[in-house]
């Protein structure tokens, strides 16, 4: 086929379109997917009007995180193939300068040399019936386990981007078997994985969040680790410091702390009540999306020798990591996970489709394309 559909978007004050395009050819280090099942975030809506305003190269045709299947490699590959499945990894690093980073199809970095990337060769992603992508960035499942003999769908398989972003920020911290880690808030899409997540790698978990059915569906999903502890949060940052160091149930406070404080959220106080309930020596990820600046206490973090730090995303490296874990059976996806509501919507549905998106983003739901 010369040609294939793709979502294309024009303008931030008009809706997507869905356009025949030329199909892409696969260069030097390049490989050319069909694009099988496309996550869509639940904020895509608000990227591609505008409301949040992402960095982003116009015309395009924008994505997600998507599963797919190799058509075509270039001339350097030497482990891909065609025909094999993939997990398609949108963050896309300058080869030259891997601290150049985008997000293919949602995000252009918002400064030169990160333009650059979307500018040119990656600036048409996965909402479409094939786009192209790095070879560092598809990772090969294993497709009769997975789907064969686990019993999953393709849809299931899509949550591993959403797993990887918390695996991303425990990995930092260097979480532990056996260790104690507060994730706050829990109930929303990447807060849930990462409850899913730490608890696949051996700790227990302190889950906290203002939504108590969230809370004890949680509890409900993971009764059988008999490691998952809730919290419902206050208004009040010290109260909520002793809920979590009463849940975390050790003298002197939780190993780690991992805060996806949304955009919403008005303050820093929910960060400040997760650093106050740390050990000495314990660790806080950062890796929400709160607007603004943060107040820390500064004193008991120098005196309780307390390691911040910010992770976007992760590294290739933890995907790896992250399949393993899924292949072991060691981390569940789909409904063994919690996620119970699943839509899959065709490129023409694509109103729909983010209306869909945007409702379910709580631990619980997962919105796609299927081109």
């Amino acid at each position: 086929m010369a040609t294939h559909k793709a979502l294309v978007l024009h303008s931030h004050d008009k809706p997507l379109t869905l356009e025949s395009v030329p199909r892409p050819t696969a260069g030097a280090g390049e490989a050319v997917v069909q694009i099988l099942v496309a996550n869509i975030v639940p904020y895509m809506a608000e990227v591609l009007n505008g409301t949040r305003p992402y960095p982003m190269s116009l015309p395009m045709t924008p994505g997600g995180d998507a599963i797919g299947r190799v058509v075509e490699v270039g001339p350097d590959a030497v482990k891909l193939t065609p025909g094999q499945l993939v997990f398609c990894d949108i963050t896309i690093h300058g080869r030259d300068s891997a601290t150049v980073t985008i997000l293919f199809g949602l995000h252009g970095g918002g400064y030169p040399a990160a333009q650059k990337l979307m500018d040119g060769p990656w600036r048409n992603a996965a909402f479409a019936e094939y786009t192209t992508f790095p070879l560092e960035n598809l990772h090969p499942l294993n497709e009769s386990l997975l789907l064969d003999k686990m019993g999953y769908s393709l849809t299931d398989l899509s949550l591993i981007p959403v797993c990887a972003v918390p695996f991303g920020g425990l990995s930092e911290a260097d979480i532990k078997p056996g260790e104690v880690v507060i994730i706050a808030p829990a109930t929303g899409r990447y807060g849930g994985a990462a409850v899913a997540v730490a608890l696949a790698m051996g700790a227990t978990v302190v889950a906290a969040g203002r939504n108590a059915d969230a809370l004890k569906n949680l509890e409900k999903i993971h009764a059988s680790t008999g490691r998952l502890r809730t919290v419902v949060v206050t208004a009040d940052s010290a109260r909520n410091t002793g809920l979590f160091r009463e849940a975390a149930g050790l003298p002197d406070g939780a190993d780690a702390y991992l805060d996806f404080s949304p955009p919403t959220v008005p303050d820093s106080s929910l960060l400040t009540a997760g650093v106050g309930a740390l050990r000495p020596f314990g660790r806080c990820i950062i890796q929400g999306g709160m607007l603004g600046k943060v107040e820390l206490p500064y004193i008991e973090i120098m005196l309780k020798s307390l390691r911040l730090q910010g992770r976007f995303m992760y590294s290739r490296d933890q995907v790896m990591r992250l399949i393993q874990m899924v292949e072991a059976g060691l981390l569940p996806l789909g409904e063994k996970a919690g996620v119970t509501e699943t839509q899959v919507f065709g490129l023409e549905e694509a109103g729909q489709a983010l209306e869909a998106a945007a409702k379910l983003t709580g631990w619980g739901g997962n919105v796609c394309f299927k081109p």
